[in-house]
């Protein structure tokens, strides 16, 4: 799996302060999606364990309230392989 982007400070995508996690590849092709470069399932950066470790560092202060896994799509079976052994 890719993931586009990571956001560490996210107050848009979810209750409270959160990280948000961008993954890539989408098959939906929603007409006026806002991030279309996320349909690429290549596209950004591959999803290592390097990854998973900043992501759960990331989320250890105590102000931070969770994890939002947006996309792309993060309900694609090729993303699932990856995200539901992390999540």
């Amino acid at each position: 799996m890719y993931y586009g982007e990571i956001k560490d400070c996210d107050v848009a995508n979810g209750e409270g302060v959160r990280v948000s996690l961008f993954v890539s590849g989408c098959t939906n092709h929603c007409e006026h999606c806002f991030q279309p470069q996320t349909w690429a399932f290549d596209y950004g950066r591959p999803f290592t364990e390097e990854t998973e470790d900043r992501i759960l560092a990331l989320l250890s202060p105590s102000y931070v309230s969770g994890l939002t896994v947006l996309g792309g799509e993060p309900f694609e079976p090729e993303n699932q392989r990856a995200l539901l052994p992390f999540l």
